[in-house]
C-alpha cells in the first residue's frame, strides 16, 4: 500500500490520499473551501497544506478563531483580520461559532468579490446547523465551493500503526529516547481503540508513552489512555458488555462482530482490521449469521 507525506499529513489510507490530492488542486484556485471533521483530525493542518499549495502562498495567512472570541468583540476583531487579509488568505477556525452578524458581513464581504482567500474550518455539521436557523444558508453556500471532510482516524486504514509509529521517533528524538519500538501487545491496544480525540488524542498518547516507558520497546501497560471513552479501549473493551450469563463464546464472538461492523459504519475492510482478522473470515461469518436469521 502507498504511504505518502504530504507536509503535514503521514498516510496511506486511500480516502485521506485522495483527499489531499484534490486539495492540492483546488488549492491553486482562487474558490472558498469548507473543511470538516471532528476535533483533532487535522483541519488545521489541511488549511495550512491549501495555502502552501496556492498562488497566495507568499501574501500571509491571516487566522480568526470564533470559538476562542466572545460574541461582543467578534465583529471587531474580524474587522482587523480582514484589513489585514487583503491579498491573502483569511482562515476561519470554526466558522459555526460566528455571530449571526459576522455571517451577515462576511457574506457581504464575499459577495463583492474582495481580494482574500476564504477557507474556513468546522467541527459540526453546518447542514444540520442551517435546518436549525443557526447558521446562514446563503453563506453555507458561498463557503463550501470546495468541500471537504476529513475522514475519522477510526476510518483511516492502518493509519493507527503508521502515524504511532511516526510519533513515537518524532516523541523519542525531543525527549532524549532514541530508537524506541512497540511491543506487538502495545499495537493491539493502539489497533483496538476508537481514537474520538483522533489524531491529536494519538499523538498525545505516544508522547506519554514514550516518557512512561523505562524501556526501548513500548508496552501495552504503557498506552494510557484517558479520555472519555479510553474506559472501553484497548483489545479487551468490550469484554463485560459481550458476555453475559449463559453466552456461549459463539454467541459473545457473534456480538463482538456485529458491535465492530457497527461501529465502523458497516465497513467490512475497516471491520476486519480492526478485529485482526481477514475480510474472507468476516464474510464467512457474516454469511453464518444471515442463515440464522441475522443480517448485518
Amino acid at each position: 500500500m502507498r504511504k505518502e507525506n504530504h507536509e503535514q499529513f503521514y498516510t496511506h489510507d486511500h480516502q485521506l490520499l485522495e483527499l489531499l490530492s484534490l486539495s492540492e488542486t483546488v488549492a491553486k484556485s482562487k474558490a472558498a473551501v469548507l473543511i470538516q471533521g471532528g476535533s483533532g483530525c487535522g483541519k488545521r493542518s489541511l488549511a495550512q497544506f491549501i495555502y502552501q499549495n496556492s498562488q497566495r502562498a507568499h501574501q500571509g495567512i491571516f487566522t480568526f478563531q470564533a470559538a476562542q472570541i466572545a460574541l461582543g468583540n467578534q465583529e471587531l476583531e474580524f474587522q482587523r483580520i480582514l484589513t489585514e487579509a487583503k491579498g491573502g488568505t483569511c482562515l476561519i477556525i470554526e466558522v459555526s461559532q460566528m455571530s449571526s452578524l459576522i455571517q451577515s458581513k462576511l457574506f457581504q464581504i464575499m459577495s463583492e468579490g474582495s481580494d482574500i482567500r476564504f477557507i474556513a474550518t468546522t467541527s459540526k455539521n453546518i447542514s444540520e446547523l442551517v435546518k436549525q436557523g443557526e447558521f446562514r444558508e446563503d453563506l453555507f453556500y458561498r463557503l463550501s465551493v470546495v468541500n471537504l471532510k476529513i475522514p475519522r482516524l477510526a476510518d483511516r486504514l492502518g493509519d493507527v500503526e503508521y502515524l504511532a509509529r511516526e510519533f513515537v521517533k518524532k516523541w523519542a528524538n525531543v525527549h532524549g529516547k532514541a530508537n524506541m519500538s512497540f511491543s506487538s501487545d502495545a499495537i493491539q491496544v493502539l489497533n483496538g481503540y476508537s481514537w474520538p480525540g483522533n489524531v491529536r488524542e494519538l499523538e498525545t498518547t505516544i508522547e506519554r508513552a514514550v516518557l512512561i516507558s523505562n524501556q526501548s520497546e513500548i508496552r501495552g501497560r504503557d498506552i494510557q489512555l484517558n479520555s472519555v471513552a479510553g474506559a472501553q479501549a484497548g483489545p479487551h473493551a468490550n469484554m463485560a458488555l459481550a458476555w453475559k450469563p449463559g453466552s456461549t463464546l459463539d454467541q459473545i464472538e457473534r456480538n463482538v462482530i456485529l458491535e465492530a461492523l457497527k461501529h465502523h459504519d458497516g465497513n467490512r475492510t475497516h471491520t476486519a482490521k480492526a478485529l485482526g482478522i481477514s475480510i474472507r473470515t468476516l464474510r464467512n461469518k457474516l454469511a453464518e449469521y444471515r442463515v440464522m436469521g441475522i443480517h448485518a
